[in-house]
C-alpha cells in the first residue's frame, strides 16, 4: 500500500497538497483522479512512499485517508514546468493546483481515459533563456516570426506561438503556417474535447519539430524540443486573467521560458511601457505611415458629432466605393442622464453606475440599461431624487453616431460592431465579411473591431475617445495610445481624429508616430507617481452587501498590513449588483517581490477565499 502526496489541479481547493492511499505503485508526475468534497478532480502526484514506513504517523491523523480513484498518465507534465508553476504561484499568491489548471485544458484533465505521456528526447541542441522584443507593424512582425520558425526548425526545435484569444488564432495562423501546414497545430479551449485530446497526443508523439499556435491553456504541453515561446499581441488585456488566480500570462511566460530554457519573444505594434522599461527596448523609433493624418479640434465644431472634415471623408469614401472604419468608445445612445436641478446622474438601483440610454433598433423605443448588471428600465420623466422635470442626456454613444451618419447619408451602407450587436464569434465574422464585400461601406465600432479586423482599409477615423481621459487609471494613457495607433495602422489613405483635447501630447505623438516620445513622458509620469514598472502593486478586494461590515473588515486588514503602508479606498464604482466594493493597495519595490516578503505572503495567503488578491492588477479602479 502506498501513500501519495498530490497537488489537486482545481480551483476552490486552497490547500497546496493532499494525501491519499493506493494499492498500486505510483511515481511522481503521474496524473490521477481523487475525491474532494464529494467531487472527483484531477491531481498530480509529487511523492509516494510505502505506508508501512509511516504507519504510526498515519494512526495519529485526525481524518481518514481516502483512496485514489483512478491512475492515468505517467510523466504528465515536465518537472521544469511544475517548478515554474510553483514560482508563478508564489508570485501571484495562489494555490499551485489553481495555477497548473490555468495552463492545462479541461478536456485533457477531465478525461478518464487520460492522454499520452511525454518521453525524454536525448540529443537536442542545448538551449538558453533570453527575452527579445518585437515592436513592429503586424506585417513586419509576421515576417520576423517566420524567420524565427525556420531557424528553430533547422535546429530541430519546435515553437509555441501564444495568442490572447481563439479569434487571434484564425486571424494569424493562415499567414504564419504557409509552407509548413503539415507541421502546424492550432489549439484553443473552445475546440471539441475529443479533438483537443487527439492533437495533444499527436504533439507528444510527432518527431518532427512543430509550430504550435495556441492560447495560454496549452502552455503546459510537455513537448521536449520547444526552443522558442512567442507571446503575440503582448499588450492585449486578455493576457491578464480576470478570475482567480488573476495570473498575468506575460509574467508567467517569462518564468516558464526561464525554467525550460527557451527563448521568449514578446511582440506587438506597441510594447507595454513596463515591458519596454524592464527589457530596455532600443528600437522604439517613429512608426511611419502612408496615410494622411488629420487632427480635428472639436472645440471649433461646437454641438457637432460629425465634423465637416469627417463628413467630407465619409462622402468621398462612399463616392469612391472605399471602406471606412469609425471608432467610438461608448455603447448605447447617450452615456449619462443628469438632473439639471440637483445635478445628480441617474444611477442603477443595484449598482452605483450611470444608466445608459439605448434605442431599440426595431421599435425605436428608448430604455435605460446598466452596463454592469444589465438591468433595464424605462426612461423617467422626472428626476428620481428631487422630482425635477429638468433631465438632460449627455455624451455620445455608438447608436447616436450611427443615427447622425444616416441623417447625413441616408443611403449609406452602415455596419455596427459592438457587444449589443455582436453576441457570438460567428456573428462578428459575418459582419466583417459583409463589410468587406460591400463597396463604399462604413463600419462603426468599439474596441471589438480589433478582435475581428487585421487587414487595412482606405480610411479610419476616431469619432469620440475623449471620455477615456476622465478615467483615473494609471494605464489609461497607454490604452488610448494603443487604440489610436492600431486605428492608424489600419488606414491606407486617411486617418482622422476628432477631439476636444487637441493640445494633449498623446495626439501629437500619435499623428507623428513618435513612440519614443510617448514612452519617455509616460515613464516620467509613472516614476513620479510610483506606478509600475517602478513599483509592484498588490490589490486586495473585499465585496459584500453590508457596507459598514465591509469597511470594518478592510480597516482591520489595513491595520494588520500597516508595515507595508497600505492604502484603502472605495472602488471607482462602489457598488455593483448590490455588492459594495473596497480595495486595499500595497506598493512594493519590484526587485523585492516575492522573495523578500514572506511575512506579507503568509498574511495574504491566510485570508479567507472571499478576499480577492490581485498581483500586477490591470486597473486600480
Amino acid at each position: 500500500m502506498k501513500l501519495a502526496t498530490v497537488i489537486p489541479i482545481t480551483k476552490g481547493v486552497f490547500r497546496q497538497e493532499l494525501s491519499y492511499f493506493t494499492s498500486k505503485n505510483i511515481e511522481p508526475g503521474t496524473l490521477v483522479m481523487i475525491p474532494v468534497r464529494q467531487k472527483t478532480v484531477p491531481a498530480l502526484v509529487i511523492s509516494s512512499q510505502d505506508i508501512k514506513k509511516i504507519k504510526t504517523d498515519i494512526r495519529k491523523l485526525e481524518f481518514s485517508l481516502k483512496a485514489i480513484k483512478d491512475i492515468g498518465s505517467k510523466n504528465f507534465l515536465k518537472p521544469e514546468f511544475i517548478e515554474a508553476c510553483r514560482e508563478i504561484a508564489d508570485y501571484f499568491i495562489s494555490p499551485l493546483g489553481a495555477v497548473i489548471k490555468d495552463f492545462v485544458p479541461q478536456a485533457v484533465l477531465g478525461n478518464n481515459s487520460f492522454v499520452g505521456s511525454y518521453a525524454e528526447a536525448p540529443g537536442t541542441e542545448r538551449r538558453h533563456y533570453e527575452i527579445i522584443l518585437f515592436q513592429q507593424p503586424r506585417e513586419d512582425r509576421l515576417q520576423s516570426y517566420k524567420s524565427i520558425i525556420r531557424e528553430e526548425f533547422a535546429k530541430n526545435h519546435s515553437v509555441f506561438f501564444c495568442v490572447p484569444t481563439a479569434v487571434d488564432i484564425e486571424m494569424l495562423s493562415s499567414d504564419i503556417k504557409k509552407g509548413i501546414e503539415k507541421y502546424t497545430v492550432t489549439l484553443h479551449a473552445g475546440m471539441p474535447g475529443k479533438k483537443i485530446r487527439e492533437l495533444w497526443n499527436y504533439v507528444l508523439k510527432e518527431e518532427h519539430p512543430l509550430l504550435i499556435i495556441a492560447t495560454r491553456s496549452f502552455l503546459s504541453i510537455p513537448r521536449n524540443d520547444l526552443g522558442t515561446l512567442i507571446i503575440e499581441r503582448e499588450g492585449s488585456s486578455f493576457y491578464k486573467l480576470q478570475a482567480r488566480p488573476y495570473l498575468d500570462i506575460r509574467k508567467a511566460a517569462e518564468i516558464i521560458a526561464s525554467k525550460l530554457k527557451m527563448r521568449l519573444i514578446l511582440g506587438d505594434n506597441i510594447i507595454r511601457t513596463e515591458t519596454f522599461y524592464r527589457n530596455r527596448l532600443t528600437n522604439s523609433h517613429r512608426i511611419l505611415s502612408g496615410a494622411d493624418q488629420i487632427l480635428v479640434d472639436m472645440k471649433k465644431n461646437q454641438f457637432q458629432i460629425i465634423s465637416l472634415e469627417l463628413e467630407k471623408i465619409l462622402k468621398e469614401a462612399i463616392e469612391k466605393n472605399e471602406h471606412i472604419i469609425l471608432f467610438i468608445n461608448r455603447r448605447g445612445y447617450t452615456s449619462i442622464t443628469v438632473c439639471n436641478d440637483c445635478l445628480r446622474p441617474i444611477l442603477c438601483e443595484k449598482c452605483d453606475s450611470p444608466l445608459v440610454i439605448h434605442k431599440d433598433p426595431a421599435s425605436r423605443k428608448v430604455k435605460l440599461i446598466c452596463h454592469k448588471c444589465l438591468t433595464e428600465t424605462i426612461v423617467p420623466d422626472q428626476c428620481p431624487y428631487c422630482q425635477s422635470w429638468h433631465l438632460q442626456s449627455l455624451g455620445v454613444g455608438i447608436q447616436k453616431v450611427a443615427e447622425e451618419i444616416l441623417k447625413k447619408f441616408p443611403n449609406a451602407k452602415l455596419f455596427r460592431m459592438d457587444s449589443d450587436i455582436i453576441k457570438t464569434k460567428k456573428s462578428g465574422d459575418q459582419v466583417v465579411e459583409k463589410f468587406f464585400n460591400t463597396p463604399g461601406a462604413i463600419l462603426i465600432g468599439t474596441e471589438m473591431i480589433f478582435s475581428y479586423i487585421n487587414k487595412p482599409v482606405e480610411k479610419t477615423a476616431v469619432v469620440f475617445i475623449d471620455a477615456l481621459f476622465t478615467l483615473p487609471d494609471f494605464r489609461i494613457n497607454e490604452k488610448i495610445f494603443q487604440i489610436l495607433l492600431r486605428l492608424r495602422s489600419l488606414a491606407k489613405k486617411t486617418f482622422l481624429i476628432q477631439t476636444r483635447l487637441a493640445n494633449h501630447k498623446i495626439f501629437d505623438d500619435v499623428v507623428k508616430g513618435n513612440v519614443s516620445s510617448f514612452y519617455k513622458s509616460e515613464l516620467e509620469a509613472k516614476k513620479h507617481f510610483q506606478y509600475p514598472p517602478f513599483k509592484t502593486f498588490i490589490k486586495i478586494t473585499k465585496e459584500g452587501r453590508n457596507k459598514e461590515a465591509i469597511k470594518r473588515e478592510v480597516q482591520v486588514l489595513t491595520k494588520k498590513l500597516e508595515k507595508w503602508e497600505p492604502l484603502a479606498y472605495s472602488a471607482f464604482i462602489p457598488k455593483i449588483k448590490n455588492q459594495h466594493i473596497w480595495h486595499i493597495i500595497i506598493k512594493l519595490d519590484p526587485e523585492t517581490w516575492p522573495q523578500q516578503h514572506k511575512e506579507l505572503r503568509d498574511i495574504l495567503s491566510s485570508l479567507t477565499p472571499d478576499w480577492k488578491i490581485n498581483v500586477d492588477p490591470e486597473s486600480l479602479l
